[in-house]
């Protein structure tokens, strides 16, 4: 029985997506996968509604599902708007029952059954395999765990799911076999290949000039921010928020299963949300065998509550070179409000901690969440504050505040009124990495770039905040900020243009094939 399974994402990772089409195989379904990417997603030039596939590239791929008895599509808030116009095409053309997973659909299995024939709700490893099991036989699916229909009188049915695998060693590797794996590329939907993967898998960060290869390590996750789904989760498995993680052996052992499919990869990126959450014996021993079996630079993310010395040790020792730290916002209003229970103090902390190993992590990245209605404009001058006191060189990357589905955030948004049609709207057609054009944003920004301190000093100088926070002072920095944007965004396409012409040359792909 053939399984297609579709990434509408603007990256071809797909973590998840390849786990499930790798459980498949192994209970025995030919799977196949079909990855949608988009540069100008990616790097910020467009934003998610602006997104159309040409008649053409959909009639290519209702061809490829032509044969299928099940097609899936891993669906994000962001990615709705595809996978509606996805699913309305396959549902016309095939008989196929079409399936949504992932976040999206595990958060509004409501709203995602209004376009998909079913959705898997949470973790979904054994319930497509046993979905696929029933497809097969002819038998009745309706009771499978995880599992969220219509019933004949069209209410929504959602079944509990099965109960989280506390053994990540148990899962088989992402399926990175090409035999099956079709890319959106150049315009048509080609066969995936060992150079097309390298291709897009290379990156654009400081710390690698050509592919890296990101995985994960954990699931589940210690907080509860109440813009991030893992607050929602929580909700649906009591165990969330424990950590569960896999071996450093498994670790390293799909590392090199993938280096060997993929021999030029340049990085390594540890994609959990906190990697240093781990115990220090847990990262000692990952860093060891790390060392000896992988040896490749690598980025990891943490949080200022996660990050220790002798944690930060071990992993630069084992070839760290990039570390992202959400730090979201220096007011303590707002921390409150997203259930952030770490203080300035302890961030600064954090980020001096970090400095302290600059010779092998020059340039570490921030995060901070901006555009939020909530704030006031002495919350935003705390949050610029902050954001001064750290020691530099480092990068911010800036994310317009998005009340996503599902999260607690939303719902205290709706009931506040913030959501109406417009504010609805926006959430499925804003790209969150594109921020207002404003004094706030600007100065945000033009700490990103390390400019000259007495200039970053005059930004965040109080008379100067309540001089241009407003009025015409605010609009003449928007201008500036989308200048600066705009010339990033042209910079970043050259980057895109010149490894494009790198590997396509070096392949000879330029024809598509």
């Amino acid at each position: 029985m053939q399984v297609v399974l579709i990434s509408p994402y603007s990256g071809i990772e797909a973590t998840g997506l390849r786990i499930l089409s790798a459980c498949l195989k192994e209970a025995g379904f030919e799977t196949r996968m079909l990855f949608l990417p988009d540069f100008a997603e990616a790097m910020a030039g467009t934003h998610y509604g602006t997104r159309h596939l040409p008649p053409d590239i959909v009639r290519q791929i209702v061809a490829l599902c032509a044969d299928a008895a099940l097609v899936g599509i891993t669906v994000m808030t962001p990615s709705v708007l595809l996978a509606r116009l996805l699913t309305r095409a396959i549902r016309r053309s095939l008989d196929a029952p079409v399936i949504w997973g992932g976040v999206h659909p595990t958060l509004c299995p409501v709203e995602s059954l209004a376009d998909a024939d079913l959705v898997c709700v949470g973790e979904g490893e054994q319930t497509i395999v046993e979905l696929a099991r029933r497809i097969a036989s002819g038998a009745d699916y309706a009771d499978v765990p995880g599992l969220g229909r219509r019933s004949a009188g069209g209410e929504t049915v959602v079944n509990p799911p099965y109960p989280l695998q506390t053994n990540l060693d148990a899962f088989p590797f992402p399926d990175y076999d090409f035999g099956e794996h079709y890319v959106l590329h150049e315009g048509e939907m080609l066969p995936f290949s060992q150079d097309l993967m390298h291709y897009y898998l290379t990156d654009l960060g400081s710390w690698a000039s050509g592919p890296v290869y990101g995985l994960l390590t954990t699931r589940g996750c210690p907080y509860s921010c109440t813009y991030c789904a893992n607050d929602a989760l929580g909700a649906i498995y009591p165990a969330w928020h424990k950590l569960r993680r896999r071996s450093p052996q498994n670790v390293i052992a799909e590392i090199q299963a993938v280096r060997r499919r993929l021999p030029l990869i340049e990085g390594i990126i540890l994609r959990d949300d906190t990697f240093l959450a781990n115990p220090e014996s847990y990262i000692a021993e990952f860093s060891r065998l790390y060392r000896r079996e992988v040896n490749l630079p690598f980025r990891a993310y943490t949080t200022a509550q996660t990050a220790t010395p002798a944690k930060l040790q071990h992993l630069v020792e084992a070839g760290l070179r990039y570390v992202i730290m959400g730090i979201q916002t220096g007011a303590e209003r707002t921390q409150k409000l997203y259930r952030r229970n770490v203080s300035n103090r302890q961030m600064l902390a954090a980020a001096r901690l970090i400095h302290r190993f600059r010779d092998a992590i020059p340039r570490p990245m921030y995060d901070v969440i901006t555009d939020n209605p909530y704030e006031t404009d002495e919350d935003r001058y705390q949050t610029l504050r902050l954001i001064h006191q750290l020691p530099p060189p480092y990068r911010l990357s800036l994310f317009s505040l998005t009340f996503y589905p599902g999260t607690h955030l939303h719902h205290k948004a709706k009931t506040d009124g913030l959501l109406d049609a417009d504010g609805i709207a926006r959430i499925y057609t804003h790209n969150f990495q594109i921020v207002e054009a404003n004094y706030f944003n600007l100065t945000l920004f033009c700490h990103s770039l390390n400019l000259p301190r007495p200039l970053l000093a005059f930004l965040v100088w109080r008379p100067v905040f309540h001089l241009l926070r407003r009025g015409l002072g605010n609009r003449v920095c928007g201008w500036v900020l989308k200048g600066l944007l705009t010339l990033r965004l042209y910079r970043n396409r050259r980057l895109y243009a010149r490894r494009k012409r790198y590997w396509l040359a070096r392949y000879n792909l330029s024809d598509g094939k």
